[in-house]
């Protein structure tokens, strides 16, 4: 017992003693908090890791798909940086998101915008005047708000009446170049039998956008119809830009050349006619040529004209051009260094030509030019003066969320029977007032 006890003793102490000697030989690596030395990238990493939140819509799935793949590619930029996406198949149903979350203060990181939504979301967005690519983007200017560039678009785009050159050949037809020829064509398909002359989607709604929205500002021939709008008390009167589009409106929905039941079918059933050859024309922005071309594979039998509104040859023939998918930060986002970054990345980086391209429509960024066969062929093909859309500004957009004008809702009334005279007095009544509470 006594050995035994003695030997656990000196057995103890040798450990101790090791350990002293260890310690003054070897001194222990210190703490992070006074080291000197880098840590590794892993660990700065994960001690900064950033989840950047992106919401955006499109139409096209498949563009949905690659472009969520893509933009996660910024993480081999920033590391420390995680991007999650979320995606919404319009821009109605993301609109309505969106403002929701921004009632419960959590608007994502980084927005996607229309230029329409930009004044509805002015107050939560960060300006973007300092980035260096915001100076080399065309358009960004146009859509400042006080002087403050909030929001950067990737893409300008005409606007569209795509038809299957195959039919009207069969049915001796020729393109359209007046809105009373426009109306003839279509009524001359009709009474073919053989094809749906205009594939509408209207139970959707916003697929009567080229009429219903756009025709307004053609018609008046200012850019900046909208905030004149603003100034006046019953812009909706008889003799005013929109009830002359209006009247021209009617005549084509009047003409019953959109089907049975216009209102019946959604976008995917209406673009799903005209792709199959079942429908003959279908108006839509350059956004609808990828869309077509991965379902159906080639473009050997699409082609386009501009939607002829005027109602005279002599008169110039304008095209709608839309610049469109703007890029906003939350000012109130917390990763607000972070998102600039993603946001100097996707413009100055292969992603913009990626997005450009997929979109397959014109670039807004200097020194960088799209691949769009198909856009070339139409300016060839069509003599055409380019017309911008502007969205309005601060007052006229106050007086459209005061009386609630939803300009593709009455593109289904319209359809729906809903007399013009009727809408037009409605709107009048409501502006009026709208205008008196301002």
């Amino acid at each position: 017992m006594k050995k035994r006890l003695v030997t656990s003793v000196l057995s103890i102490a040798l450990t101790f003693g090791l350990a002293g000697c260890g310690t003054n030989t070897a001194p222990a690596a210190p703490t992070n908090n006074n080291s000197s030395a880098a840590p590794t990238a892993a660990n700065t990493a994960k001690e900064n890791a950033v989840t950047l939140k992106l919401a955006m819509w499109d139409s096209d799935s498949e563009f949905l798909d690659s472009w969520t793949k893509k933009v996660k590619e910024f993480s081999t930029v920033m590391p420390n940086v995680k991007m999650e996406v979320e995606t919404f198949k319009s821009d109605g149903d993301y609109l309505q998101a969106m403002k929701v979350r921004l009632a419960a203060n959590e608007l994502p990181d980084i927005i996607e915008l229309k230029p329409n939504f930009i004044n509805d979301f002015k107050a939560e967005l960060l300006p973007l005047n300092d980035l260096s690519v915001t100076a080399k983007n065309t358009k960004a200017k146009q859509y400042a708000v006080d002087g403050k560039i909030l929001a950067l678009p990737v893409i300008s785009f005409p606007e569209l009446v795509y038809y299957h050159p195959s039919v009207f050949k069969e049915l001796g037809l020729s393109v359209p170049t007046t809105w009373e020829q426009f109306v003839s064509v279509l009524t001359a398909i009709k009474k073919g039998g053989k094809y749906q002359p205009y594939a509408m989607g209207g139970k959707d709604s916003w697929p009567n956008y080229p009429f219903n929205e756009f025709m307004p500002i053609l018609a008046s021939g200012d850019a900046n119809y909208y905030d004149k709008m603003a100034g006046m008390d019953k812009p909706f009167d008889k003799g005013t830009p929109f009830y002359k589009a209006y009247t021209d409106i009617q005549t084509l929905y009047d003409a019953k050349v959109m089907g049975a039941d216009p209102l019946g079918l959604s976008n995917d059933q209406a673009t799903g006619l005209f792709e199959a050859k079942k429908a003959a024309v279908i108006a839509a922005g350059l956004w609808y040529l990828p869309q077509y071309k991965s379902k159906v594979g080639n473009t050997d039998d699409l082609a386009a004209f501009a939607l002829p509104t005027r109602h005279s040859e002599t008169e110039p023939l304008k095209v709608m051009t839309f610049t469109d998918n703007f890029f906003g930060i939350n000012n109130k986002s917390k990763n607000a260094e972070a998102a600039k970054k993603f946001q100097e990345w996707m413009f100055s980086s292969d992603a913009y030509s990626f997005y450009v391209n997929k979109k397959q429509a014109n670039s807004v960024m200097e020194g960088v030019k799209a691949d769009v066969p198909f856009l070339n062929d139409f300016y060839k093909a069509n003599k055409v003066e380019e017309f911008s859309f502007l969205p309005g500004g601060e007052n006229f957009n106050k007086y459209v969320n005061s009386i609630q004008l939803d300009w593709k809702k009455l593109g289904q009334e319209m359809m729906g029977g809903t007399p013009l005279d009727k809408i037009a007095n409605d709107l009048n009544d409501k502006w009026t007032k709208a205008r008196a509470s301002k």
